[in-house]
């Protein structure tokens, strides 16, 4: 990303510098979501001084490459107007006055989709995709568009720096969110995940991530990756945070409350199962134990290895990007203007033609047997990524005869199935590895439960409070 709106306009506003502090210690003007909404709701602060908070660290963010652009002089207008109908009217919903960021694959009028790629670069949206509009409806305020990978198509964001390590990578596509929540630039954000793309960068920076079922929130104005597996969900710091975004989202009036006393299953052995680095096997099981001793039924469950999905789920995914290219008449007649990892898989997802039956009955199968060990249980526990977030070097690595950079599989081996069974999965922070943050994956059949367990636990283990560094960047 370069030049023009891809960053924020600095003849509105200068970056501003950001005060140190500890860890434990927030300045009365750093809200959860949830804060901020009870803030609103009895007009102990208003929208106007929510979002000027938010700009002093979107300033800052944006060393980190969180977001492609800006909107700073909308942003304002709509908070005043929203700071009116506060005193008028009352708050319309939780996300009254709400600074919120969207992943620039979903359409917010007037405002570019460029998806990162030189084929949009040009690409204003005529109008709000459908999930913007309900927010717009809730009162919640769109500050920009976050930064994403190429047609969400990969799992670094290339340019974002990840605010616990600038050297390490944010996960991708939504990792310019994840950015923009870690270092308090929005108060929520949205993101689109496809096999792991809201997960994924939760849990390398340290923030919560919902992945919902399938047709729970409308995808109309997104660009597609893989539209059979593509969800859009919310990205917060918090789960309770998540849950209040999600009320909005689903269009649910109902509070989402915690639940210890739920039946929770995790693999006997969760190196063996998912070849996660045993530094996070251990922060997950810590978990475990820590919902275990607040009321929930632990037992083992038997699941396929996650690798045996890797080259199966693979397959169909990029044979349905490949249409998606096809289709809107981007490939190959504009091959030249693509980068060269994209371009790379769009090739080679025109050689698997002959493999695609036999990758979808053995994605069935795999589906039907993972479904199946978790019939007597509510929530599986997984690691929501082997590794914490690996170098941007790293990340670069390439091995021959393989789909896709070895990254990609390495990232999504834990969150692609989820997809494929259709189930809601949220990531959550549980623990730190060399200085970095783990995830821990908690998935159910709805996202209510999920949602709710993940409350529950952050009810017992503080560590999501605990600010990056990055805050300071």
């Amino acid at each position: 990303m370069s030049g023009g709106s891809w960053g924020i306009d600095t003849r509105r506003q200068e970056p501003e510098a950001v005060p140190s502090r500890g860890e434990d210690i927030r300045p009365d003007d750093d809200w959860t979501l949830a804060e901020a909404a009870a803030a609103v709701a009895t007009k102990k602060t208003s929208p106007v001084e929510i979002l000027e908070a938010c700009l002093r660290r979107a300033n800052t963010a944006n060393g980190a490459q969180a977001f492609a652009e800006l909107d700073v002089a909308g942003a304002r207008s709509r908070a005043a107007a929203l700071a009116v109908e506060l005193v008028s009217r009352g708050p319309r919903t939780p996300l009254h006055g709400i600074p919120i960021a969207v992943k620039d694959v979903i359409d917010v009028q007037d405002m570019h989709t460029r998806a990162n790629s030189r084929i949009l670069r040009d690409n204003i949206a005529p109008g709000d995709a459908a999930v913007v509009r309900r927010m717009r409806a809730a009162g919640a305020n769109i500050i920009g568009k976050t930064a994403t990978h190429e047609f969400a198509y990969g799992v670094v964001t290339p340019a974002c720096r990840n605010p616990w390590d600038p050297g390490r990578i944010v996960g991708g596509s939504s990792g310019g969110s994840a950015v923009a929540v870690a270092t308090g630039s929005v108060l929520g954000a949205l993101g689109t995940d496809t096999a792991g793309s809201i997960r994924i960068p939760a849990s390398l920076c340290g923030i919560c991530g919902l992945r919902p079922r399938l047709g729970w929130i409308a995808m109309d104005g997104i660009i597609p990756t893989a539209p059979t597996l593509d969800v859009c969900g919310p990205m917060t710091r918090t789960a309770e945070d998540l849950a209040v975004f999600w009320q909005v989202l689903a269009g649910r009036a109902t509070a989402i409350t915690p639940r210890s006393n739920l039946r929770v299953g995790v693999p006997a052995s969760l190196e063996v199962a998912t070849q996660a680095d045993p530094r996070v096997c251990d922060a997950v099981r810590d978990a475990v134990d820590t919902m275990r001793a607040a009321g929930a039924t632990v037992s083992n469950v038997e699941l396929p290895a996650f690798a045996e999905w890797d080259r199966w789920r693979s397959i169909p995914q990029m044979v349905e990007a490949l249409e998606v290219h096809r289709g809107a008449g981007w490939y190959p007649s504009r091959a030249s203007e693509y980068t060269e990892e994209t371009l790379d898989s769009l090739r080679i997802a025109e050689t698997l033609a002959d493999d695609l039956e036999l990758a979808l009955q053995q994605v069935g199968a795999l589906r039907t047997a993972l479904l199946a060990s978790i019939r007597d249980i509510e929530i599986l526990v997984l690691p929501t990524t082997a590794t914490v977030a690996p170098s941007h070097v790293a990340a670069q690595h390439v091995e021959p005869n393989m789909l896709r950079r070895p990254i990609v599989g390495q990232l999504t081996r834990l969150c692609g199935p989820i997809g494929w069974a259709d189930l809601a999965a949220a990531s959550v922070p549980c623990g730190m590895v060399d200085d970095l943050p783990v995830g821990l994956q908690l998935i159910g059949r709805d996202e209510i439960t999920v949602l709710a367990a993940a409350i529950a636990y952050q009810q017992h283990h503080p560590f999501h409070q605990r600010p990056p560094s990055g805050r300071q960047l």
